[in-house]
């Protein structure tokens, strides 16, 4: 009998579980109103991000494991980010901020996030960031220090818990949501090794059943301490992605939807970041007897448009060339 979930079903259904996460952070950012259990599902959307963050690990794992050459790899990486940013980024400038071309460049250049400067979104400056420290991990794992890999781990996890106990960081900082989730983006990491060398599930299974303590401690007061609301679905991530890759196994009719969104993941992110953003500062405007309609219009028009993108950057040869 075939197993539920199996480890290396991470990279068969890598895009499906893609396209799961960004319906989901979409659900989060234009938020269901009226429709109770969507409403219910879509507030904890923000969890997505755990899974991009796993599935983004898992993937580098494997594209270092075939060709470790670092400038092959960074090159690959800047190529898949940079020119989509930048052309998505020119419709959120003339939109969102009225840049001037100087202005235009810097803010996408993702400097301006880590300097205090002018930035857009927080998610591809921290996945950037990721990529450059991915092959040293990849080092870390490949000479089985994964001791030294679960230490680090445990280390971010317990700084990311004091400075929201202590409530140090502000419930809506950039870079506290990238701190809290690099332990994830090591696990997808992890998780290709365990793939790699045919482990299994076991110790993914094992993480989950650690995290479920935590989680219970924690989501309890997150009503009381905001951000515990964030941090405690961090020790569910192994569930989300057991039950996302069931949904893409067994839901057959959902598989190429899916699959579809997931393969312009970043590009239907950046769209519907244009949309977040206008809504957040109110440049667009919803009335409350339409939100629920609205919500789903624009997930479908931001899917449908990220499509679009990806596959006019795809024909125009810059993805070959990766």
């Amino acid at each position: 009998m075939k197993a539920l979930f199996e480890i290396k079903d991470i990279s068969t259904y890598r895009s499906e579980l893609m396209g799961c996460a960004i319906v989901w952070i979409m659900m989060l950012h234009f938020t269901f109103t009226q429709i109770k259990p969507l409403g219910f599902v879509a507030q904890y959307g923000f969890a997505g991000v755990e899974i991009f963050m796993l599935v983004s690990g898992f993937g580098l794992f494997f594209s270092l494991d075939k060709d470790s050459r670092l400038l092959t790899f960074y090159r690959r990486r800047l190529l898949r980010i940079f020119p989509t940013y930048y052309l998505i980024g020119i419709a959120a400038s003339i939109i969102l901020f009225h840049d001037g071309i100087l202005t235009y460049l810097y803010r996408y250049s993702t400097i301006g996030f880590w300097t205090g400067g002018l930035y857009w979104e927080w998610y591809v400056p921290s996945i950037v960031v990721l990529y450059l420290f991915a092959p040293f991990l990849k080092k870390m794992i490949d000479n089985r220090q994964l001791f030294l890999m679960v230490c680090l781990a445990i280390a971010i996890l317990g700084v990311s818990y004091f400075l929201v106990a202590k409530e140090i960081v502000d419930a809506k900082e950039p870079h506290f949501f990238l701190l809290y989730r690099i332990p994830t983006f090591m696990l997808g990491m992890t998780c290709a090794y365990w793939a790699k060398r045919d482990i299994g599930a076991k110790y993914f299974l094992m993480i989950l059943l650690a995290g479920i303590p935590f989680f219970a401690l924690l989501f309890p007061h997150h009503h009381e301490i905001y951000n515990y609301k964030y941090f405690s679905l961090v020790f569910l991530l192994p569930l989300f992605i057991i039950s996302f890759t069931a949904l893409a196994k067994y839901v057959r009719f959902l598989r190429s939807f899916l699959a579809a969104i997931g393969k312009a993941s970043l590009e239907t992110y950046l769209i519907q970041a244009i949309f977040f953003h206008a809504i957040v500062t109110g440049v667009l405007v919803i009335e409350p007897a339409w939100h629920d309609a609205v919500t789903i219009l624009l997930i479908i028009v931001s899917s449908l448009l990220g499509i679009l993108v990806h596959w006019l950057i795809d024909k125009s040869g810059i993805l070959r060339l990766l």
